[in-house]
This record gives C-alpha cells, structure tokens and sequence, in this order.
C-alpha cells in the first residue's frame, strides 16, 4: 500500500517541507501542537496555493484581486510524504469520519447504531453546530401533522437554483431520503432522553416568485435551555452525549486529519492523523468520510475559489474557525473532482460591518419592514428578496464604493424592543459602534449618517405614496405592500449594513450515494464526503429561500454514506 501523491495535478509543489499553516489557533487551547508549521502564504511559481490546486491543466478565472477579511483557522492539511518512520502508531477501524459537525456526527451515530467500530476525528475542541434547523421531506411527525410536500417540486427548486449545474443525483438522494433521516435523529434525541422534539417551522407567505415549502423543521428545547435561535448548539451537544454511550464509538476532538490514505490508482484505506505532536495512521475496512466543512476561515483559498465579491467588503459570522477547507485538499490531493469555480457561498444580507445583525432585535420587524439606500438617498433593490439576493445587490453597491443603510422608524422597530428586554441596550452598542443612528427627522438622520437629505426624503415620501395610491406592488422594483408598512414618523434609524459569509458551499463532487468522483466521474472508491466539504448541489449562492438545505444535507449524506459503506446501498 502506498499514499499517492498527485502527478496531473501538480500542486502545492515547494511547499512539502513546510506544511500549512496553523496560523489563528489561539481561540482553541492545547490545540496548536496538532497542526502543521506555519506557511499557509507559500507561493507556488508565484501563484497562491490553492490556485494551483487544480494543477497545470486547469485554466483560472482572472478575477480581481481583493483583500479577505475573514478569520484564519487553523489548517491541518499537510503535502508531503510522511514517511513511514513518522508514524507512531497504527490503528484499525471499519468507518472513519473525519470532522465531527452535524454531518459526521450522524454519519458517526449511524456507524455506531449499526454496529461498526467508529473513530470519529475532530481537529478542533468540538464540531462546528452553530445553525437554526434544518429540510426534511417525509417525516413521522410530518405524516402525522398531515404536511404535505411535494417533493417534485422541492427537487426542481434546489435545481432551478443552482441553474442546473448540477447532477440530479445528490438532490434526489436528499429529498428522498431527508426523512429517513429526520427520524433517526429523533430517535437518537429520544436516546438522549432530555426530552428534543422535531416539528414544523412555519413560514410567511411569499412574494417574490417562490413557492413556499413546508420542508423547515424546527425543534422544541427542552425546559431551562437558553432560548438562542442557535438549536444546532444545544442540539449537537445532546447528540454528543448520545454517541459516548456506544462502545464502538470513538470521537476524539483536537485530532486533525492531514491527509487521506489511497492504495494506487484504487481505494481510500484510511487517513493520518495527528495526536499532539506524533502523527498515527488510522486504517478504515469500510470507508472514510469525509465532513470537515467549508473554507471560510482559509482567507488564501477564499481569494482563489470564491468571487471577491462575494467577500471582500463581508462581515463573517463563523464562531468555529475550523473551516478551513481540508477536507478539500485531501481530496483533491487523492484525485477528486470539485465543483467549477468560483464556488458559492451562503451570504446573507442582515448584518452591519461589525458582525451578524441581534436577530431578536432587528428580525422580526425592521429589517422587514425597512428600505435600504445608498449614501446617495436611493434605492436599489427589492428589500424582501431572498437574503442572497440583496447581499448580492448590496455587495454590488458596495465594489462600486458605496456605503448600504436599512431606513425604519420607530413603528417599525417597537414589537421587537417591546418583546426583547435588551433591545435597547443593543441600538446603543451599535450606536457606539458607529453602525447606528437615529433622529426625530429624516434630514437630520440624513446628516448623522452622511446621506444626501434632500434625496432620502424624496425616497421615502414616494415610497410612502405607493401605500397611499394603494399599489400592490412597488412600480420601482417590485416589493410587495400588503406584507409591508408605511413610514409614520417618530424616531427614525439608520442601520449601516453589508453582507455577511457565513460558510462556502462549494466542494467535492459526488453521486447519489455521497461517494466522492474523480475528475472522469468514476468512484473513488472508499471515500464519501457530506456537508460543506461535499458538491453537485449549488451553484452560485445557497438559496436561503428554499428551507435547510444546508443541515439539512449534511446530516442526510453523512447517514446515507455510513449505510452505503456498510451495506453497500441495500437498506
């Protein structure tokens, strides 16, 4: 057996001796040991890393270059041979997941209910979990809620987002499979016994041209658990306490995998890792996957893959920096096929430059109700689109130099500030900041904030007019009345506001059963991968209009690959 290094691809060639970086570990304690030596800026023949990533043959995008301000993670991939004298010691298992977010962790639960001895690594002290909930089509509790979906129709809405450059395959296996897989997570919550229950997330009507698919699913926490809108926190730490109850379960946290283990030309065997400062192999009978997320807390790939666009005037909202796009590299390092660049990228429009909006604040309420304006007064999209949408327009505004604000008043804002007791104190942490303003008048708001007065007040007096005229829809760019209020005076605000990224969504490409392909579409056989780190699924943005796809996937995929690995596809 032999690890294979790539000769089409020929990438990251001078870098061997150095590693990658392991620069912005210093949020996670006792784990820079773990990591390769600093570097992640090494120059291949004068292009980054990750340009070259797709070796000689590959044709780059000329895109402009922009500085990424986003966080830098530790990195754990390392190209180079790690002789055999490295390693310290050997291990053997039948499933191996590397990356313990909500994708490995299914995937880890499913391995372990079934039987399979299961090493389950994570680089950093725990898996990321910071999201809000997740799609499924076909539930108990939906059968037993009487919701209908139609899963055509979701099918041709994941499609008809990413403008079908995609297989059908991997978008077939979520929608037919996501409810399979909603049960068994309420059953290992069940195991958990605190008490979790999955149920309907009930949306607004919409307006814009989308369906509304009742595909959201929500959870009820248990009594005296924060009330965050972040479940995935609360929801992950249960299931974690559920996978430590299976004693052929083995999930180690501050491990990272560095690179993947291929016999020649053939199958993925296992990975090596790193375990403080000694590098051990671990070998795996059944298969490997692998869920280590997304990369956007590598800001040197987020340069060579992603639009500058799309991140280089963003605030990020990642509260685990471990997004660093390893799982990418092992593959490609393997001979995976990727996703065309540029990649997408889930960026929402509701944040101001310091981070995410207080979403208990400002949602529901001003940032629904509100318009959004240029420096110059203007308007220049409709404000209830989808939220990748208006990130797009407002990154556009933006790259051409211009400072965003979202306009409301007091009628505007009140429900929310009378239901959220810190209300206030949020409006003076971001007047503070220099992010908010507010006046008794728009021209005096106008010259707080640095708009053109005279502009804004036209802009809001023929906004208001489409109310008095009765329009239905707004003749300027379409927004919707009936679901929208008038401006009624009062205090008026200005909320200065930009994108924000929070994960890529680009990655490696796979069929129908998660196995990852190579660059002629054959299966690399043994390896799998789930979540962000998997591709064949957007294109573009992450339609946020279409329900939890995100989680949603990750958590079907990682089930569905353990099961193929184990039985081969026959359930």
């Amino acid at each position: 057996m032999e690890r294979i290094r790539l000769s089409r691809r020929d990438f990251l060639r001078g870098a061997g001796a150095t590693g990658v970086a392991a620069a912005g570990a210093l949020m996670f304690p006792c784990a820079e040991a773990a990591f390769a030596e600093e570097g992640a800026t090494v120059d291949v023949e004068g292009a980054s890393l990750y340009s070259k990533a797709l070796g000689d043959d590959a044709s780059l995008l000329p895109m402009r270059k922009a500085a990424c301000p986003g966080p830098r993670g530790p990195i754990a991939f390392e190209d180079r041979d790690i002789a055999d004298s490295e390693i310290a010691s050997t291990e053997e298992c039948e499933v191996l997941i590397i990356g313990a977010g909500i994708g490995g962790l299914m995937g880890s639960l499913k391995a372990a209910e079934e039987g399979a001895q299961t090493i389950t690594l994570e680089k950093m002290t725990e898996g990321r979990s910071a999201w809000e909930s997740f799609g499924a089509v076909g539930a108990r509790f939906q059968k037993e809620q009487g919701i209908e979906i139609d899963p055509a129709q979701l099918r041709d809405g994941i499609y008809r987002a990413a403008d079908w450059r995609v297989d059908p395959c991997a978008i077939e296996t979520y929608v037919s499979r996501s409810g399979e897989v909603a049960d068994f997570w309420q059953d290992m919550l069940d195991k958990g016994g605190s008490g979790w229950e999955l149920y309907k997330f009930d949306q607004a009507p919409n307006y814009n041209g989308f369906p509304v698919i009742d595909s959201y699913v929500n959870f009820r926490m248990p009594e005296g658990i924060s009330t965050t809108w972040l479940f995935g926190l609360y929801v992950c730490k249960e299931l974690r306490k559920v996978a430590e109850t299976y004693d052929n379960l083995s999930v180690r946290y501050e491990t990272p995998a560095v690179q993947l283990v291929r016999e020649e030309g053939g199958r993925v065997t296992g990975c090596i890792a790193k375990a403080g400062d000694a590098y051990v192999r671990i070998n795996a009978s059944k298969g490997v996957l692998l869920a280590t997320g997304g990369y956007d807390a590598n800001p040197e790939m987020m340069q060579a893959w992603v639009r500058p666009e799309d991140y280089e005037s963003s605030t990020w909202w990642n509260p685990s920096w471990g997004t660093t796009g390893d799982g990418h590299m092992m593959g490609l390092k393997v001979g995976a096929d990727m996703d065309s660049l540029p990649h997408p990228v889930m960026n929402f429009s509701n944040a101001t430059p310091s981070t995410f909006v207080e979403k208990r604040v400002y949602f529901p309420g001003a940032m629904n109700y509100s318009i959004v304006v240029t420096e110059e007064g203007t308007r220049f999209a409709n404000e209830n689109q989808a939220r990748q949408y208006l990130s797009n327009a407002i990154n556009v505004q933006k790259r051409r130099g211009h400072t965003c604000f979202h306009i409301f008043d007091q009628a505007m804002i009140q429900s929310a500030l009378d239901s959220e007791p810190s209300g206030e104190k949020q409006l003076e942490r971001d007047e503070e900041k220099g992010h908010l303003f507010r006046a008794s008048s728009l021209s005096e708001l106008a010259e707080k904030a640095g708009i053109d007065a005279a502009a804004l007040e036209e802009t809001v007096a023929r906004y208001n007019s489409f109310f008095e005229e009765g329009l239905e829809r707004d003749p300027d760019y379409y927004r919707y009345t009936g679901n929208n209020v008038p401006f009624t005076g009062g205090t008026y605000y200005a909320l200065v506001t930009n994108s924000v990224i929070l994960a890529t969504v680009g990655g490696l490409t796979i069929n129908g059963d998660t196995q990852v392909l190579d660059t002629e579409g054959r299966v690399i056989e043994g390896l799998y991968a789930t979540g962000n780190v998997s591709g064949n699924f957007y294109a573009g943005n992450y339609p946020r209009h279409i329900p939890g796809t995100s989680v949603g996937r990750a958590a079907t995929f990682g089930y569905v690959a353990v099961e193929h690995m184990l039985k081969g596809g026959q359930a």
